[in-house]
C-alpha cells in the first residue's frame, strides 16, 4: 500500500513547484479602459475581493491574432484587449501564464492552476466539459485559396486538399462541413496557410479573423478569401472549469458592459475591418430572384491597369478591383466572368454593344452616363503629370503647348483635355506602362496618370529618369463600377453592396496595394566587391571562347544543312525537268546545249552524250535557222518568244507551241536561253475539226432557217388555194352554181398540206426516237399499184411516161406497215417526177420466192431527170438539207422526205440507196426482207359504197361525241352521206345520258373534251356494262393527235380503236364496213383483255377465220391453264419459265396486255432466282389472267 501512496504524495507536493516554474507574461492591452460600473450583487463583489487575482493561461504557440506572445514576453491580441477591459471592469489583477502548447493550457485549467483561458470554441469546450462565457468575437468559417484559383464550392470541394489548423477548427467539424474533401491537419494556422500559398494544399478552412490577419500580414500576394460563411452562435469565448459558475457569471456581466465602439475598435485593430465588409448584403426578394436567374455576370476589365486590374506572369487576376470583386462575390453570391480588353475604348465598345453587362475602373463623364449607371466610387485620387527628370521639362499643362501628352485610349479626361488645352497634341496609348516607356524614350513630352498608378508603375521604369511634376487641377480620379442602363437590378445589387462596405475598409483595400510598389533596383555600389574578384577576367575569356566555339559549330551545322538542301534542290530540279512530259532545253550565249530533259532526247531521237555541247546549227531540224534568229533576238534584249509554229523533226511534221526565255546572273546579264515546246498537233487538229463543226452547224442553222421559210411558203401556198377556191365555191353557190373544179382544187391542196404536216411530224418522231411501225397483212401488188395510180395522172400532166414492172412473186401477202411502205414509194416516185422534165419514170418490184417464210424484195424507182453530183448525194439524207441547184423544183420541198424514207427502211430491216449521174438520171433502190403470210381463203370482194345496199348501211346506230361544233358537224355529215343512223352529243356527260337511254352499235368520241373527256366516258360505259350486264359497245377515239402512244391510251381506257382526224369518206366507210362484216354479237369488243382488231388484221377481216383462230386460242389457253395448275404443285422453276415464255408468245399475237405483263414478270422472277413463294404468287396471278382471257374468248365465239 505504501509503495502506491508515497509516489502520489510526492507528485502532489511537486505541483506547486511545477506551477511556479511556468513563465509569466506581461499583458499588452491596446484598448483604454472606460471604468465600467457593473451591476453585481454583494456576493459577487465579495467573491472578487476574496479572489483579487485571476490567472489566464495561454500557449506560447501563437494563435494570431487572438493570442500572440511577442519577443518581449508580452501577451497581445484580440483576447488580450478584451481581458484587459474585463480586469478593469471587475477590479481584479490579471496574471498570464504561458505553456508550451494549447493542450497543456487545457490540462492546467483542469488541474486548477489557472482560472480561465481565452479563444475557446464551443467544440473545444464540449470535448473537455468546460463552461464558456458569452462570445467576444464571432467565429465565421472562411475558405482561403491561391490568387487566380477559384475552386467550385457547389461540389463540396470534392477531391480537393483542405488544410485546417488544429487550434482553430476540429477535424470532426471540418469533416461535417466538407465530407468529400481530403482534409489535411497542420499544427498552426500559419503552417496551414503556408501550405495553401505554396501549393501543398488547395484550400484553407479557418476562422475569418485569423485568415484575414495572416493574409494581410504575410500572404497578400499569394492568397485571397473566396468564401466567408455565417457566424456561429458561440464564437470565441473564455473557458472556466465546470465548478466555477461564479466566474462565468462575472465574465458574462463584464463582457455585456463593453461598449459597441470598443468592440469595433478591437476588430478593426486586428484585421476584421475587411471581413465586416464581406458580410452578406441585405437584398430584396426581387434582387434575390434576379441573382438566382443570373448567377454569372459578365464584366469587362482593362487587361493591364496596375494596381487596379492586371494579370501576373502565371495568369492570376490581381489588383484593387480583383479584391473588390471577390468581396462582392462573397456579399452577393454572384460570380463574375472576367472579359479582358486591351484599352478603355474597347471597354466602352464592349459594354455599349452588350458583350459585357458591366465594366470596372471607369470614371464618370456625361457621354458614358448615356448608356451606363455608375456606382459609388471605390478609388478616389488626383491625376499626376509625369515628365522626364530634366530641367527643361514642362511643369504643368500650361507649359505643354505644342507638345505631346500621353494618356490612355478612351480615358475619361481625353475630351476635357482637348476642350481646355486644344494646343496640346494628345496621343492615346493602350497601357500606362506603354506611356511611361514612350516618355522615357523621348517619344513624348509628358503623360497623365492616376496617382495610385504612378506610385505602382514608376519604380518599375527607371524611376531616376522620370519624375512626377505636379498634380493636375482637374477632376479627381473617381473609379467606379459601371453597369449598363438596361440592367437596373444588377446595378441596384452592386451599388447597395458597395455602400455597405465602410470607407475604412475601402481605404485599407487601396492602401494594401500602395505598399506593393516594387523596391528600387540595387545600385552597383552594393555589389562592388564582386566586381573586383580576381576571376572576373577569366570568366569573360571563358565565355568568349565558348561563344566562339558555339558559333563555329553553328556555322558547320548550317553549312552541312545548306549542302543537304542544295543536293535536295538539285535532285528536285532534275526530277522536275526530266519528269516534265514536254521537251525542255538550256543553251548558253554560244548557243551550246547545256541541259535538256528526257522528253527532248526522245523527241529528237538521240542520247544525252551526243547532244550536250552541240551548237544550234547542228540541230537536225530544217527550221534551225529560224531558231537561231529568234535566239539572237532574245540575247540582244528582245522580248521572250511565245509562238505557234510548224516544224519537221525526224521527217514528221509537228505543230508546236515554242517558248524561249532568257536567264540572267546576279548582275542581270543574260547568260543564255531556257526553251521548250508543247506538241499541239492534236490540239490544232481538234481546233480544225471544231471550226468545221461550227461551220457545219452554221450551215445547218441556215438550212433550218431556209426550211422555216420554205415551210411558210409550203403551208401558205395550199392554204391560199384552199381558202381562195372555197371562197369562189361559196360565191358561186350563192348564185346557184356548183363549182366542182374549185372544190377539187381545195381538196387536193388540203391533202398536200396534210401530207406536209405528216412529214414534219415524222421527222420529229425520228429525232426523238418515237417513230414506230404497225405491221399487218397486206398485198404487195395492191400497195404498189395504188401508188402507181395516184401518180399516173401527175406524170401525164408533165408529159412523162410512168411505167410499172411487177415481178411474179409480188402478188403475195406479207406482214408490213402498208402506210409506211406506200410513204416510201410515194416519196421516191414524187421526187422522180419532180426532177424529171422529159422521159420516163419506172417503178419496178422484184421478189425472190425461195424461202416460204420470208420474201426478199427489191423496189427500184428510175428516172431520166437532171441527176445529182456524187458529193451532194449524202446531203440528201440529212434533215432539212437539199442539193443546191438552179432547178426551180428544188425549192418546193422540205428536205425531209429522203431522211424519213431511209429511216423507215432501216426500221423495216432494209436499206435505201441512191445511184445518180448528172444529166442521165437517178436510181433509187429499196431492199427489204418481209415475212410471207399464208394466203386467206377466197371471200367475196367487199362492196363499194355505191353497191352496198342502203339497208345494210343503215344497220349501225352510231353515237358521235365532240365538243367542236365544226368537227362534230363534219363527221355527222359524212355518216349521213354514208346513210348511217346517228345521234350526237357535245361532251361526255351528255353522251353517257344518251347511251343510257338508247342502244348504240358504235360510239365515236373525241378524246379531250370539257365536263367529261372521251377516256372517262369509255370507263363509265364499260363499268355500266358490267353492272347492268349490257353487251359491250364498239367505242372509237376520234383525235387529231397522231402519236402512237395516243392509240395505246385509247386502248388502255377501254376503247376498241382510234380514228385520226381528218378521215376521208372511203377510210371511214371501210372502218364501218369491217364492223358490219362481223356477226352481230361481234360488233362489240368483249373486254379489254385482248384486241380483236389484231385478229381482223391478221385474217383480212374473214369472220370464219376469226372464229377458227378464237377456238384455237381457247383450246390452247385451257391446256396452258392445266399446266399452270400442275406447276403450282411442283417446284420446277425452269419449266415455269418455259411455260411463261410460250404463253407470252401467244398473248402478243392478240395483244392481251395483262397476260403479257404477268408472263414477263414470271419469266424475270425465274431468271433472277426468286424463292418458291414468290414464283407461286406470280403463277397464281398468271392463272387469274388466263381465266379472265378464257371468259372473254368464250364470249367472243359465236354459238354453234
Amino acid at each position: 500500500m505504501l509503495r502506491f501512496i508515497l509516489p502520489m504524495l510526492m507528485a502532489l507536493t511537486c505541483l506547486p513547484a511545477m506551477s511556479d516554474t511556468t513563465p509569466l507574461l506581461q499583458l499588452l492591452n491596446y484598448e483604454s479602459p472606460h471604468h465600467h460600473q457593473l451591476s453585481l450583487t454583494s456576493d459577487d463583489w465579495q467573491w472578487l475581493r476574496n479572489k483579487r487575482e485571476l490567472v489566464l493561461g495561454t500557449a506560447q504557440q501563437n494563435l494570431p491574432p487572438l493570442e500572440m506572445v511577442n519577443e518581449a514576453k508580452e501577451y497581445e491580441g484580440v483576447t488580450a484587449d478584451y481581458i484587459g477591459l474585463l480586469a478593469d471592469a471587475l477590479g481584479v489583477k490579471i496574471s498570464i501564464r504561458a505553456y508550451e502548447t494549447r493542450e497543456q493550457v487545457f490540462n492546467a485549467l483542469a488541474r486548477g492552476e489557472i482560472d480561465l483561458m481565452g479563444s475557446v470554441t464551443q467544440d473545444e469546450a464540449r470535448q473537455r466539459q468546460l463552461l464558456l462565457s458569452q462570445s467576444y468575437l464571432v467565429n465565421r468559417p472562411t475558405l482561403v485559396a491561391r490568387q487566380g484559383d477559384s475552386p467550385s464550392l457547389k461540389g463540396g470541394l470534392q477531391g480537393r486538399r483542405l488544410a485546417i489548423s488544429q487550434d482553430t477548427i476540429s477535424l470532426p467539424s471540418a469533416q461535417a462541413m466538407y465530407p468529400q474533401a481530403r482534409i489535411e491537419t497542420y499544427g498552426t494556422a500559419d503552417a496551414a496557410m503556408a501550405a495553401v500559398a505554396f501549393g501543398d494544399a488547395d484550400v484553407l478552412l479557418s476562422d475569418a479573423v485569423s485568415a484575414q490577419f495572416l493574409i494581410s500580414r504575410n500572404y497578400s500576394d499569394y492568397l485571397r478569401i473566396i468564401y466567408s460563411g455565417p457566424a456561429s452562435i458561440s464564437g470565441f469565448a473564455f473557458a472556466v472549469n465546470p465548478d466555477n459558475r461564479q466566474l462565468q457569471h462575472l465574465l458574462d456581466a463584464a463582457l455585456r458592459a463593453i461598449h459597441r465602439e470598443q468592440d469595433i475598435s478591437i476588430r478593426n485593430r486586428w484585421g476584421d475591418r475587411l471581413l465586416l465588409s464581406m458580410e452578406k448584403t441585405s437584398l430584396t426578394p426581387e434582387e434575390q430572384r434576379w441573382i438566382e436567374k443570373n448567377p454569372v455576370v459578365r464584366i469587362g476589365i482593362h487587361r493591364y491597369l496596375p494596381p487596379m486590374s492586371y494579370f501576373d506572369a502565371d495568369g492570376n487576376y490581381l489588383g484593387i478591383t480583383a479584391d473588390l470583386l471577390a468581396m462582392l462575390e462573397a456579399k452577393t453570391g454572384l460570380t463574375f466572368e472576367i472579359t479582358t480588353l486591351p484599352s478603355f475604348k474597347d471597354l466602352n465598345d464592349a459594354v455599349r454593344e452588350g458583350r459585357v453587362q458591366m465594366v470596372a475602373d471607369r470614371a464618370r463623364n456625361p457621354e458614358r452616363e448615356t448608356y451606363l449607371r455608375f456606382s459609388r466610387p471605390y478609388l478616389v485620387g488626383p491625376y499626376m503629370l509625369i515628365t522626364r527628370d530634366a530641367a527643361d521639362a514642362p511643369k504643368s499643362l500650361e507649359d505643354m503647348a505644342g507638345k505631346t501628352l500621353l494618356i490612355g485610349s478612351g480615358h475619361a479626361l481625353v475630351a476635357l483635355l482637348r476642350q481646355r488645352y486644344p494646343q496640346i497634341r494628345i496621343k492615346e496609348v493602350q497601357t500606362n506602362f506603354e506611356a511611361l516607356s514612350l516618355l522615357r524614350d523621348h517619344k513624348a513630352d509628358a503623360a497623365v496618370q492616376a496617382e495610385i498608378a504612378v506610385s505602382f508603375n514608376l519604380p518599375r521604369i527607371r524611376e531616376d529618369q522620370l519624375k512626377v511634376r505636379s498634380a493636375l487641377n482637374l477632376h479627381l480620379l473617381n473609379e467606379s463600377l459601371a453597369v449598363r442602363r438596361d440592367q437596373p437590378e444588377l446595378f441596384s445589387i452592386i451599388d447597395k453592396s458597395l455602400r455597405s462596405i465602410s470607407p475604412d475598409a475601402i481605404t485599407e483595400l487601396n492602401n494594401r496595394w500602395r505598399s506593393k510598389a516594387a523596391v528600387a533596383p540595387p545600385s552597383w555600389r552594393d555589389y562592388r566587391s564582386t566586381l573586383y574578384l580576381a576571376g572576373a577576367a577569366s570568366i569573360v575569356l571563358l565565355l568568349i571562347a565558348l561563344a566562339w566555339g558555339y558559333a563555329m559549330r553553328r556555322q558547320v551545322s548550317q553549312r552541312e544543312r545548306a549542302e543537304h538542301a542544295l543536293n535536295d534542290q538539285l535532285r528536285f530540279m532534275d526530277a522536275l525537268i526530266n519528269g516534265t512530259p514536254n521537251p525542255i532545253y538550256v543553251r548558253d550565249r554560244e548557243r551550246r546545249l547545256v541541259i535538256c530533259n528526257d522528253s527532248y532526247l526522245k523527241t529528237m531521237g538521240t542520247d544525252r552524250q551526243s547532244v550536250l555541247g552541240s551548237n544550234l546549227e547542228q540541230l537536225a531540224v530544217p527550221e534551225a535557222g529560224l531558231f537561231a534568229t529568234d535566239f539572237q533576238s532574245i540575247l540582244d534584249g528582245g522580248p521572250p518568244l511565245l509562238i505557234d509554229r510548224t516544224v519537221h523533226i525526224r521527217g514528221q511534221q509537228m505543230q508546236i507551241y515554242h517558248w524561249m526565255l532568257p536567264y540572267r546572273d546576279a548582275q542581270g546579264e543574260i547568260l543564255g536561253i531556257i526553251g521548250g515546246w508543247l506538241d499541239i498537233s492534236e490540239r490544232q487538229q481538234l481546233l480544225s475539226e471544231l471550226t468545221q463543226a461550227k461551220n457545219d452547224a452554221d450551215k445547218a442553222n441556215r438550212a433550218k432557217t431556209t426550211f422555216l421559210a420554205t415551210m411558210s411558203h409550203e403551208i401558205r401556198t395550199p392554204m391560199s388555194a384552199v381558202i381562195g377556191m372555197l371562197e369562189l365555191a361559196l360565191k358561186r353557190a350563192d348564185q346557184g352554181q356548183l363549182d366542182r373544179p374549185s372544190i377539187e382544187v381545195a381538196y387536193s391542196s388540203a391533202l398536200g398540206l396534210l401530207e406536209l404536216i405528216g412529214d414534219i411530224l415524222d421527222i420529229a418522231r425520228i429525232e426523238s426516237g418515237r417513230l414506230s411501225l404497225s405491221p399487218e397483212r397486206a398485198n404487195l401488188r395492191d400497195l404498189v399499184e395504188s401508188v402507181f395510180r395516184v401518180f399516173d395522172g401527175l406524170a401525164r400532166q408533165k408529159g412523162l411516161r410512168l411505167e410499172l414492172d411487177l415481178d411474179g412473186g409480188a402478188s403475195d401477202d406479207v406482214l408490213v406497215d402498208p402506210l409506211r411502205f406506200k410513204q416510201i414509194l410515194s416519196n421516191l416516185v414524187s421526187n422522180a417526177i419532180k426532177f424529171t422534165e422529159r422521159g420516163t419514170v419506172q417503178i419496178r418490184l422484184q421478189a425472190e420466192r425461195d424461202d416460204p417464210q420470208t420474201l426478199p424484195l427489191l423496189l427500184t424507182v428510175r428516172d431520166t431527170g437532171i441527176g445529182i453530183e456524187p458529193e451532194d448525194q449524202q446531203l440528201l439524207f440529212q434533215p432539212f438539207s437539199q442539193v443546191p441547184g438552179q432547178h426551180q423544183n428544188a425549192r418546193s420541198g422540205t428536205g425531209l422526205g429522203l431522211v424519213i424514207c431511209r429511216t423507215l427502211c432501216e426500221m423495216m430491216g432494209g436499206q435505201l440507196s441512191l445511184q445518180s449521174q448528172p444529166g442521165v438520171g437517178t436510181l433509187a433502190r429499196v431492199q427489204l426482207q418481209l415475212s410471207r403470210l399464208e394466203p386467206l381463203p377466197d371471200t367475196p370482194p367487199p362492196l363499194t359504197p355505191d353497191t352496198q345496199p342502203l339497208a345494210a348501211r343503215a344497220a349501225l346506230h352510231i353515237l358521235v361525241v365532240d365538243d367542236s361544233q365544226a368537227n362534230r358537224q363534219l363527221l355527222c355529215e359524212q355518216l349521213r352521206f354514208l346513210d348511217y343512223s346517228l345521234s350526237q352529243a357535245q361532251n361526255g356527260a351528255d353522251a353517257y345520258k344518251l347511251w343510257l337511254r338508247e342502244t348504240f352499235d358504235v360510239v365515236i368520241t373525241d378524246c379531250n373534251m370539257p365536263v367529261m373527256n372521251g377516256y372517262d366516258l369509255t370507263r363509265q360505259i364499260r363499268l355500266a356494262e358490267q353492272i347492268q350486264g349490257r353487251p359491250p359497245v364498239q367505242i372509237f377515239g376520234f383525235t387529231a393527235n397522231v402519236q402512237p402512244e395516243e392509240q395505246q391510251r385509247c386502248l388502255d381506257a377501254g376503247m376498241n380503236g382510234c380514228i385520226f382526224k381528218p378521215i376521208a369518206l372511203p377510210e371511214l366507210d371501210r372502218r364501218l364496213r369491217q364492223l358490219q362484216a362481223l356477226p352481230r354479237t361481234q360488233l362489240k369488243s368483249t373486254s379489254q383483255r385482248f384486241d380483236i382488231q389484231q385478229l381482223d388484221h391478221l385474217t383480212g377481216g374473214n369472220p370464219a377465220s376469226i372464229q377458227r383462230v378464237l377456238k384455237g386460242l381457247q383450246q390452247s389457253n385451257r391446256q396452258d391453264l392445266k399446266q399452270i395448275r400442275e406447276q403450282l404443285a411442283g417446284s420446277d422453276s425452269k419449266g415455269v419459265a418455259d411455260l411463261a415464255h410460250r404463253i407470252h408468245g401467244a398473248a402478243r399475237i392478240i395483244k392481251a396486255q395483262a397476260l403479257i405483263d404477268e408472263c414477263e414478270y414470271l419469266e424475270k422472277a425465274c431468271r433472277e432466282g426468286a424463292n418458291a413463294d414468290q414464283i407461286k404468287a406470280a403463277l397464281t396471278r398468271l392463272e387469274q389472267a388466263m381465266l379472265g382471257l378464257d371468259g372473254d374468248l368464250l364470249e367472243a365465239l359465236e354459238p354453234d
